[in-house]
């Protein structure tokens, strides 16, 4: 290699190395853990709960300001408003389907004192009393009355040669859930058991879990979100 050359590629190296340094330096210290949150298929006219988290990757400690949602729909609520270097910080959205139908699209940002950037933000969709591939939760939300120990939660398969239940994600420590059966084929169901905790303190509990279902095609999976009440005496 001629010294031309070599001066050439530690030149090339060099502004690599700067451009990345400098995207490093950019990017914001409190992030949250996730960029996008998928709720899925949910029905009308119900709260939404999905806990979100936040994480200082600086050197410094971050004071959480404000809070805002993309509309009046959305709430959020921090635990605790100062984040130190390495931590943590543990948060509630909560999303309002009232008033909504079809897919949506919006966000929600934190503002702080991070020097990068003063605010992060967290997208999220929904696809509002819409059930895509004619997969329909029945019922569209789980309500325990006082007494009642389980209730089961189904997903009738209308059209489709097969589904699967692949996960569920649970929000929150207020229910249990069994799976009662996985498979579907046309006109047959997917089945859960729903059991609320029996530790449950007296009171109004609301909670809700995310079915996430594999189709006969593969791709993307689809994802269906229950709401839970629990009223308790």
């Amino acid at each position: 290699m001629t010294a031309k050359s070599a001066m050439y590629l530690v030149g090339v190296l060099g502004s690599l190395l700067w451009t990345s340094v400098s995207a490093a330096d950019q990017l914001p210290d409190l992030r949250f853990t996730e960029e996008k949150y998928d709720i899925g298929c949910v029905g009308v006219d119900f709260k939404i709960y999905h806990t979100i988290k936040m994480v200082n990757y600086g050197q410094d400690t971050i004071h959480i300001d404000t809070m805002t949602g993309h509309c009046d729909c959305t709430e959020v609520r921090f635990r605790d408003s100062v984040v130190a270097p390495g931590d943590t910080a543990r948060g509630l959205m909560i999303f309002n389907t009232a008033d909504m139908y079809g897919p949506i699209e919006k966000d929600i940002r934190v503002y702080s004192s991070d020097k990068k950037s003063h605010y992060a933000y967290l997208s999220y969709l929904a696809n509002v009393g819409q059930w895509l591939y004619q997969v329909e939760p029945k019922p569209v939300s789980v309500f325990f009355l006082p007494g009642q120990k389980s209730r089961n939660s189904t997903f009738l398969n209308h059209e489709l040669e097969s589904i699967t239940l692949q996960d569920i994600r649970l929000e929150g420590d207020f229910v249990d859930v069994r799976t009662i059966r996985s498979r579907a084929g046309k006109g047959e169901s997917l089945e859960l058991e729903i059991t609320p905790k029996a530790t449950l303190p007296p009171g109004t509990h609301i909670t809700n879990f995310t079915a996430i279902i594999g189709l006969p095609e593969g791709g993307t999976p689809l994802r269906i979100t229950v709401p839970v009440k629990v009223v308790k005496y």
